[in-house]
């Protein structure tokens, strides 16, 4: 078993993932992570709280932002809109498989 499983059993069993831990999988600066905090690509569980914790789906978003941020140099400003476009195309990719299997109701017009 690899550090990166061992990591990721880790976060399941917990629910939860910790600041420090999020730094660490994104490959990101703390300061340019925190600033995607800021813009509301990424959400705390208690944003009031004195040490921030995210829930599962943010190990994926900050993965992404890491992995954008080295391949197309991209600022926290740049990445928190790239990750609302992608985060926006899943949902309606999600919607379309819907649609296509009959469970969810057709659009309206």
């Amino acid at each position: 078993m690899n550090i990166e499983t061992f990591e990721a059993m880790r976060i399941d069993e917990r629910g939860a993932i910790e600041w420090t831990q999020l730094i660490e999988i994104s490959g990101m600066p703390e300061a340019e992570l925190r600033e995607l905090v800021d813009d509301g690509a990424l959400v705390p569980v208690d944003i009031g709280s004195s040490s921030w914790s995210f829930d599962a789906h943010a190990l994926p978003i900050a993965r992404a932002a890491g992995r954008l941020r080295r391949e197309l140099d991209l600022d926290a400003h740049a990445l928190a809109v790239v990750l609302r476009f992608v985060a926006r195309i899943e949902e309606l990719e999600a919607e379309l498989r819907a649609l296509r299997a009959g469970v969810a109701q057709p659009l309206r017009r």
